[in-house]
């Protein structure tokens, strides 16, 4: 365990404060060898581009190289007028964020200094003692009660399953479409959706038990191709949804080969002819959850139509 404190930068602002608050010069050298218990303070708008520690010429790629030794803190300095540095501080999961103002004012350097362990030990053993007592009574609690019951009863979920597939039904699949777009946009992550079709043969039989036996046999081709992350829903009498959070637009388009894949390898009561549309963000020219939606649904339909398709058609090509 170490108390080292690097500045990696080129601010004397940025330096003096740190003097100022922990009464010693940061190491200035290039941060490397590591060890539990540094701490790097780095500035995101200084040219870092020629530093062999810094990973991608950036304060950000670094961090997230830096914080793979275990143990090691990093806090960025941004621009205090600059709301994007922050953000992207969290997203790569620095410890902390430090701003500067016009004036060379100084902000957040007070998380930067050495942390007690001992001392967060204790303050954990602390907190287990004092709600000891409330964990071993859990069952007893009126709220925990509340949530077991709701847990036991079927009825909530059953308004949200499509009868015939188990699967989410349309309104709510157009729910969880706008809840994954937010969280995409929101985390800079990339989002995929894929719109499968199982044919005319399917669409034209009669709703009975005949259909729904086929319909639960596809649902149970998609469940164990899928991650449990994904939300798979039912839109229409024979489209289903495929949302695929974290998933760039070739991992999208490997899911939609082996769906096909599968769905080809199985008989069913009617031959199907399955087909998918394929679409990915960020993309350029799709702004918003309905034109995403718009452009799986474009893509579904040439990949119906046009027989050199191969059963899949993507935006991106």
């Amino acid at each position: 365990m170490t108390d080292r404190l690097f500045h990696v930068g080129s601010s004397p602002a940025v330096r003096t404060a740190i003097q100022n608050a922990f009464g010693k010069q940061p190491i200035t050298a290039q941060a490397t060898d590591l060890r539990a218990g540094d701490a790097i303070v780095v500035e995101s708008f200084a040219d870092l581009s020629n530093r062999a520690d810094v990973l991608g010429g950036n304060a950000f790629s670094a961090c997230r190289a830096w914080k793979q030794t275990r143990g090691v803190s990093v806090y960025i300095v941004v621009r205090a007028e600059d709301p994007t540095g922050v953000l992207l501080t969290r997203f790569v999961l620095a410890d902390g964020v430090v701003r500067i103002d016009a004036k060379g004012a100084i902000d957040g350097l007070e998380q930067v200094g050495p942390r007690d362990r001992s001392k967060a030990h204790q303050n954990i053993d602390t907190l287990l003692h004092r709600y000891g007592t409330a964990l071993k009574n859990a069952d007893q609690s009126e709220l925990a009660g509340r949530v077991r019951e709701w847990e036991s009863s079927d009825s909530f979920l059953q308004r949200l399953q499509d009868a015939e597939t188990g699967l989410i039904d349309g309104p709510y699949s157009a729910l969880k479409l706008d809840e994954e777009w937010k969280r995409a946009q929101r985390f800079h992550l990339p989002l995929s959706i894929v719109l499968l079709d199982i044919g005319q043969a399917a669409a034209s039989m009669k709703p009975g038990p005949d259909r729904s036996v086929l319909l639960a046999e596809v649902a149970s081709v998609f469940l164990n191709e899928c991650r449990d992350i994904d939300v798979l829903g039912r839109f229409t009498t024979t489209t289903f949804l495929f949302l695929l959070p974290g998933t760039p637009p070739l991992g999208a388009q490997a899911l939609a080969r082996r769906l096909l894949n599968s769905l080809g390898e199985r008989s069913f009561a009617v031959p199907l002819r399955p087909c998918c549309g394929v679409a990915s963000v960020p993309m350029a020219g799709i702004a918003d959850r309905r034109q995403f939606l718009v452009v799986a649904e474009e893509c579904l339909r040439r990949a119906n139509e046009s027989p050199d398709s191969d059963g899949i058609v993507v935006a991106w090509e």
